[in-house]
This record gives structure tokens, sequence and C-alpha cells, in this order.
């Protein structure tokens, strides 16, 4: 796991720290969208049950897609740190790849964020009603659009995040 020579048998620090960064990244990422797919799965689904197709519910998802978001700030950082650190040993394909894929999810995040505030101002949650729907539903849409993409290059990224060359002599699954 750590390398380190014979006359230090302890890791070096920045070997631990590329260490942490890497689980914590890949567990963050994992409760961001993993949050993420239930809620767009299996939650919205329920919701449209038991309300209706013809009812907006925006009042309920605007603080579940919040706490999503804010999961996503702390794992597009973690992702980040990680490709930082881990920039020198990575070829240059997964190195570009990877930065695409965290520049891409630092946009759609940001995007969204931007987006919900102003969904935010055209919803009375109090009352549970879109106050005006011509408005909101086009930015909706965007806001769905940008979700979809980011979710999808959330999965292209852990590929070459986790993505670990064979050594000389070493066998793959076999």
């Amino acid at each position: 796991m750590f390398e380190n020579n014979r006359s230090n048998p302890f890791p070096r620090p920045v070997h631990v720290l590329r260490y942490v960064i890497t689980v914590f990244a890949v567990m963050a990422w994992s409760m961001w969208i993993a949050g993420f797919t239930f809620f767009t799965s299996i939650s919205l689904r329920v919701a449209h049950k038991i309300l209706g197709e013809g009812h907006h519910f925006g009042f309920v998802t605007q603080i579940v897609t919040e706490r999503i978001n804010q999961a996503g700030i702390i794992a597009v950082i973690l992702l980040t740190l990680h490709l930082i650190l881990h920039r020198s040993e990575i070829a240059c394909p997964r190195l570009i790849a990877m930065t695409i894929t965290c520049l891409t999810l630092m946009f759609t995040l940001g995007t969204q964020i931007h987006m919900h505030g102003l969904l935010d101002q055209l919803i009375d949650a109090p009352a549970r009603r879109v106050l005006d729907d011509a408005t909101f539903a086009p930015i909706h849409d965007r806001y769905q659009m940008y979700a979809s993409i980011q979710w999808a290059v959330a999965i292209i990224h852990l590929a070459p995040m986790l993505y670990r060359p064979l050594k000389h002599g070493e066998k793959g699954i076999t």
C-alpha cells in the first residue's frame, strides 16, 4: 500500500495524505452519487405516485437537492485534491480525462446551485405551490439536464480515478 525503504519502516507523510484523501474522496463521491441516484430513482417516483403527476413538489425537493448539492461540493473538493496530490503519478491521458471531468463537475454543480437559487425564488413552500410556472418550468428543465450530465460525468470520473496499472510481472484478473 505505502512505498517505503528498509531504513525507515514508516510511510512518508505525503503517501499517508494521498491515501487518506483518496479514501475520503471515494467515500464522499459514494455518498453524493448514492444519494443523488436514490433521490432521482426512488424518492421522486414515490412523490409522483403519492401527490399525482400534475402536482408540483419543489417545496419538498428544494431541501433534498440542497443537501445533495452540499454533498457534491464536499465530494468535488476531495476529488480535486485527489487529482492534485496524484497528478505526478497519473499517465497523461488519464490526467486529462480526470481534469476534464473534475472541471465539468465543478461547472455543473455551480450551475445547479445558481439555478437552485432561481427556482427557490419561484416556490412558495408554506403554500406548497409554484408562483410562476411559465418561468419555473424551463429553469427546472435545464436544472434536470445539468443534473443528468453531472451524474454521468461523476460515474465516468471514477473509472480513471481508481484505475491502477499492473506492475511488471503482476497478473490481472484471470
